[in-house]
C-alpha cells in the first residue's frame, strides 16, 4: 500500500522532548484515532507499510535518527491491523516496540445503554475492529446462532447489559458466546423456579423485564409496575405500554398522543395483545428479579405522576385511572410540554 494510498494526515503536534516524542496524532485511511486522558489509542484496520510513513507526513520528530532507518533497524517492515498506544516522551524504540506488539489491548465498552440489536451493532463498530455491517449481519446468521444453541428469536433476550473489557479484534461469535455463558449463569436454577411460578418462560420474563425498565428508572418501583403488567397478562388485558408503541416508531416522547399509540407494530400492545415479539431493551438483572419478585397487588392503571418525578401513580378503576391521567395532562399544559 503506497503512501497516497494512506493519505496520511497530521492532526496533531510534537512538542520537543530530548530524543524522543513529546505528543502525536495520526490518523489512516480505513482508520480512526481515540484520544482518552493523554493517551493516543492508533487504530489500524489495513495492514500499512512501516517505512510509508514518512516524518515529514505523519510524525515530527526531535531524534535526529531518520524514520527509515529506525524502522530497518529494528526490521519493522508492516503494521498489522490493531489498537496501538502511543504516549508522549516515547522514543524511537518505545514506538516500534508498539508498533510490533500487535495492538490487541482490551477496549471498555458500554452495552447498557443500546436498545435493540442495531443500535449494539453500531456500538460495537464503533469500538472494534470489526464494523457495525459486520456484527449486524452475525446477529441474523443462522448457522453461526444454531452453532452457539441460541435462538434467532430469543437472541436480543440472550444480551447481558453491562460494561465489559472486549479485545479489539473481537469476532462476533466470541462475542455472542459471551452473552450465551452470561445469560446461562443469569437463568440459575433459582430464577428458572422463580419463572415457572408466574408463569413465564426465562425469555417473556426479559421481554416483560424490558418494559418495566422503560417505564421506570426507580428499581424501587419496578416490581410495583411489574405487579401491574402480570395483573393485565393474567386477566388477558392488553398490556397498553406507550414504551411498546415508541419502540415501533423509533421515537421517545414525554407526551403521548393518539397518533402515537396507533402505529402498526408487532411490538404496539396497544393493538396486539400479550407480550410483544422481543425485548424493546436490554433489561439488567435487576429489572429481570423485579418481575420474579413482582409486588402483589390489585393495580391495573398506572400514570406519570404529575411533578417529573419519573415515579407513577397508579390506580384500580378505570375511573380513578381517568383522575391521575386529567391531573398529569393538566400538568404538562402548566408546564408547556407539547
Amino acid at each position: 500500500m503506497n503512501t497516497k494510498t494512506l493519505r496520511v494526515v497530521i492532526i496533531g503536534l510534537i512538542s520537543a522532548v530530548a530524543i524522543s516524542v513529546a505528543s502525536f496524532v495520526w490518523v489512516f485511511h480505513s482508520s480512526g484515532l481515540l484520544v482518552h486522558s493523554g493517551e493516543y489509542w492508533l487504530i489500524i484496520k489495513e495492514p500499512v507499510e512501516a517505512t510509508s510513513l514518512r516524518a515529514n507526513e505523519a510524525l515530527t520528530f526531535t531524534h535526529p535518527l531518520n524514520w527509515q532507518i529506525a524502522c530497518g533497524t529494528k526490521r519493522l517492515r508492516t503494521i498489522k491491523p490493531g489498537r496501538y498506544k502511543l504516549t508522549s516522551g516515547m522514543t524511537y524504540s518505545e514506538i516500534i516496540q508498539e508498533l510490533r506488539s500487535g495492538g490487541q489491548p482490551t477496549v471498555s465498552v458500554r452495552i447498557d445503554d443500546a436498545e435493540c440489536l442495531e443500535e449494539l451493532a453500531a456500538k460495537l463498530g464503533a469500538h472494534l475492529q470489526q464494523d457495525s455491517a459486520y456484527f449486524k449481519n452475525s446477529f441474523e446468521d443462522d448457522s453461526l446462532l444454531r452453532i452457539l444453541g441460541i435462538q434467532k428469536n430469543e437472541l436480543a433476550a440472550t444480551i447481558r447489559p453491562n460494561t465489559y473489557e472486549f479485545y479489539w479484534k473481537m469476532n462476533a461469535k466470541t462475542f455472542l458466546s459471551m452473552m450465551k455463558t452470561e445469560s446461562d449463569r443469569l437463568w440459575n436454577t433459582q430464577r428458572r423456579q422463580q419463572a415457572q411460578a408466574i408463569p413465564l418462560s426465562p425469555f417473556e420474563v426479559v421481554v416483560l423485564a424490558s418494559i418495566v425498565k422503560a417505564e421506570t428508572g426507580s428499581v424501587e418501583e419496578a416490581p410495583k409496575i411489574a405487579g401491574l403488567y402480570l395483573n393485565r397478562l393474567r386477566i388477558q388485558m392488553p398490556l397498553q405500554s406507550d414504551p411498546t408503541a415508541l419502540f415501533g416508531k423509533k421515537n421517545s416522547a414525554q407526551r403521548i398522543y393518539l397518533s402515537d399509540l396507533q402505529n402498526d407494530s408487532p411490538y404496539n400492545t396497544y393493538l396486539h395483545r400479550g407480550l410483544p415479539p422481543g425485548p424493546i431493551n436490554f433489561p439488567e438483572a435487576s429489572y429481570i428479579d423485579a418481575v420474579l419478585t413482582a409486588e402483589q397487588h390489585d393495580y391495573l392503571y398506572m400514570c406519570a405522576e404529575p411533578n417529573g418525578s419519573g415515579k407513577h401513580a397508579f390506580a384500580r378503576t378505570l375511573a380513578a385511572h381517568e383522575v391521575n391521567r386529567r391531573n398529569y395532562i393538566q400538568w404538562l399544559d402548566k408546564k408547556g410540554i407539547r
